[in-house]
């Protein structure tokens, strides 16, 4: 066999099962730059990332490796269908096929558990090659070695993405990352982070860390934005990160002196009875002074919520908008609760009997692109209808949508921060719009077969 691998992260289906594709991201994935310089030196490699370019579905390498975060599993497993009736040997990876490993398991070769570094990866292969792969492979966390950047045109970046490290000290219910790696987290030795931002400091000015949590270590933290200060880069950027960072100016003016602009902290909710029910361990009692030390600090936050939790009812969306206008959020990222397969919740809400989804795909129904809202109820609450909570949810983005506003909520004193939150704003703003168009198209169908 041809010692070939061609390495695809998936695009996925909207709600019309039109693929979606795009000419710029604001932060690429490190999927594929990992897994491309883990390939042995031996073998042949062809990346694609099929946001960007079409899957070569007549490639000549002998085996395909998918790798999948999130939802695009589904569109994983048509690519993986084609290629095994083509004679392909398929290799799936990333934590959704872990953790839908019943799922994925009619159309996989081989599922890989975790993240495989360059000795992983010459054990699967040489197996491939010589024709004897196992079902699964469980690799330990491998990230201390270069990433391979040229695997994916960087230039249809926003933000050049970099990793210090996988995992979450935190596991909530709803969470995929915390199914994977149940509260635990590995870093990258710093010197191999660093060698990258000092390659990247030569092309680009704008830096994404893509960690799940980027406040995982703390001393590990302060000791990389000593050193992106020490090296002079200049650059600007964002993280995403918990709230409890909010306890820690320390870090926090150590971070602004190295560059941070805008942090993404998953809030969640504002009800305490929510947090504890899924398991989030911070106090929402907390959160106005751990918001107010982190403004203070002179960084932005970017706050995702979930709407529809078993503690929240009618009167939650107008209160929850108003927690987002008092705090000065920057980017509120809202969503109903998606109940993700695989997860603590989804086992939950299943074992009670209130999942509403007939096949573990209809939640990708949701999404109409990559930054949409998670905008349908696949779920029955406690205190309201799935039919209010899809209401409410509007409501509330029709609440935080108006033109001042977003206007308000963009202004920074960095003319680049506010056109990057203005132009957020205005997505945030325009989604609304679209899926307000689309109820009111609906309510109108209705009356007509009422009225028939």
């Amino acid at each position: 066999m041809k010692k070939k691998i061609y390495l695809i992260h998936p695009s996925y289906r909207d709600q019309n099962g039109v693929l979606l594709k795009g000419s710029r991201l604001y932060a690429i994935s490190l999927a594929l730059p990992a897994l491309s310089a883990a390939i042995p030196a031996d073998w042949e490699k062809e990346c694609c990332l099929e946001y960007f370019e079409n899957v070569n579905l007549d490639t000549d390498a002998s085996v395909v490796g998918i790798s999948s975060m999130g939802y695009e599993i589904f569109r994983g497993i048509e690519l993986a269908a084609e290629f095994r009736r083509r004679g392909k040997s398929v290799i799936f990876g990333g934590f959704q096929p872990h953790i839908s490993r019943e799922f994925v398991g009619p159309y996989a070769d081989a599922v890989i558990h975790g993240y495989p570094g360059p000795a992983d990866m010459a054990r699967i292969l040489a197996d491939a090659g010589s024709g004897s792969l196992h079902p699964d492979y469980v690799c330990r966390t491998d990230l201390n070695y270069q990433f391979d950047y040229s695997s994916v045109d960087m230039r249809r970046s926003v933000f050049a993405p970099v990793l210090t490290g996988v995992g979450c000290r935190n596991a909530c219910d709803y969470c995929c990352i915390g199914s994977f790696f149940h509260a635990k987290y590995t870093l990258r030795k710093i010197d191999y982070v660093l060698a990258e931002l000092d390659a990247l400091s030569r092309k680009t000015r704008r830096v994404a860390f893509v960690d799940t949590n980027l406040y995982n270590n703390a001393a590990y933290l302060r000791d990389l934005c000593s050193a992106m200060i020490s090296s002079d880069y200049r650059f600007i950027w964002g993280a995403q990160c918990t709230i409890d960072i909010g306890d820690d100016p320390e870090t926090l003016a150590l971070m602004k002196r190295a560059g941070c602009k805008l942090l993404f902290i998953g809030l969640e909710t504002i009800e305490q009875a929510n947090l504890d029910a899924v398991h989030k361990p911070y106090s929402a009692e907390s959160y106005r002074r751990r918001i107010e030390t982190i403004h203070n600090a002179g960084i932005r936050i970017a706050a995702f919520f979930m709407f529809g939790l078993d503690g929240d009812t009618l009167e939650t969306s107008a209160r929850l908008s108003r927690f987002i206008i008092d705090h000065d959020i920057a980017l509120p990222m809202l969503n109903i609760m998606v109940p993700t397969p695989g997860t603590p919740m989804y086992a939950r809400l299943k074992q009670e009997g209130r999942i509403l989804m007939t096949d573990d795909s209809d939640f990708l129904r949701n999404n109409i692109a990559y930054n949409s809202s998670f905008n349908l109820c696949f779920y029955t609450p406690k205190h309201m209808t799935p039919g209010q909570v899809e209401k409410e949810f509007l409501d509330l983005l029709g609440r935080l949508s108006g033109i001042p506003e977003i206007f308000r909520r963009s202004l920074s004193a960095d003319i680049r921060l506010s056109l990057f939150l203005l132009y957020m704003n205005w997505l945030f703003r325009t989604e609304y719009l679209r899926l307000k168009r689309k109820q009111a198209a609906e309510l109108h169908v209705q009356a007509i077969r009422e009225h028939q």
